[in-house]
This record gives structure tokens, C-alpha cells and sequence, in this order.
């Protein structure tokens, strides 16, 4: 392992957070409405986009909760990846447009809903299953994947 990994493994180990995996066709404000209504949560989009070095912009959504001492954070799994256009053709001053995802090994999956801080007592997948036109959703052993660094910023 690089030093660059330690520093991430590091990193990791002292952030301590709950990921749940969201399957649903909503948009993405969309859900965060509906989380804020489900829980009595305030996620708001951030003012700039998740950018991943090649891997593109990802939509978020977030909110610090000072008063439980946690923060939730609402990615979408899909992003874009803008590139300069083809130099000749109808379309040459056009971005290139590719569809990337945020945690590669799980492409299935719509949304990741990130609680940093306590979870007891919250319910929290029987909520996010409640919620309609969330058709599944379900808690990840962020251990177990290889992309879990891009959940960090």
C-alpha cells in the first residue's frame, strides 16, 4: 500500500458513517423533498456539484444537523462527464457527454444516502422504504467497496 492509501485508510477509519443504497426513478430534488418529509430533515443541494477527477459532476445534497450532531448527505450515483467536443461536424462546438457513476461496483443503484453520526433509534430504512416510488433500498458495508473513497470529500 502507498502512502496516499494510509492516508485514506486513515481517513476512513476515523469517519464513521451509515450508507444506505436508494433504487428509485425520482428526481433527484425530488427525493431530497421527500427525505426532508420523512424524517424532519433540511437537505438543501450544495452550491457546486461533486466533482471526481475523471469520473465527472455528481448531484448532492446535504445538511448538518448541529442539534444530533450528524450530517446527512443525499448522491446521486450517476453523474456527467463533460469533454470537449469533436473538432469537426454539426455538433463540433458541443460537449461530449458520459454518464459516469460515483461507486462503479454498484451502477444499479440510484441514489446513496450517507448518515455520518448516530443512527439509533431513527428507523431509518423502514422510512426510506416507505417513501413512495422508492421501489428498494437497503443498507451497504461501505468496507466492501472498492470506490468508497469517492464518499468522502
Amino acid at each position: 500500500m502507498g502512502a496516499m492509501e494510509d492516508l485514506w485508510e486513515d481517513l476512513l477509519d476515523e469517519t464513521v458513517f451509515s450508507l444506505f443504497a436508494i433504487h428509485s426513478n425520482l428526481e433527484d430534488y425530488s427525493l431530497a423533498y421527500a427525505l426532508n418529509s420523512a424524517f424532519g430533515l433540511h437537505l438543501r443541494r450544495t452550491p457546486e456539484d461533486l466533482e471526481l477527477d475523471r469520473d465527472g459532476f455528481f448531484v448532492v445534497f446535504e445538511w448538518k444537523d448541529e442539534t444530533a450532531y450528524r450530517e446527512w448527505t443525499l448522491f446521486r450515483n450517476s453523474g456527467n462527464e463533460y469533454s470537449r467536443g469533436a473538432s469537426v461536424g454539426l455538433f463540433k462546438d458541443e460537449p461530449d457527454v458520459k454518464r459516469r457513476c460515483l461507486i462503479p461496483e454498484k451502477r444499479e443503484v440510484d441514489f446513496f444516502l450517507k448518515l455520518e453520526g448516530e443512527e439509533k433509534n431513527l428507523k431509518l430504512l423502514p422510512g426510506l422504504l416507505s417513501i413512495p416510488k422508492v421501489s428498494t433500498a437497503y443498507r451497504l458495508e461501505t468496507a466492501k467497496l472498492k470506490s468508497r473513497y469517492n464518499l468522502i470529500y
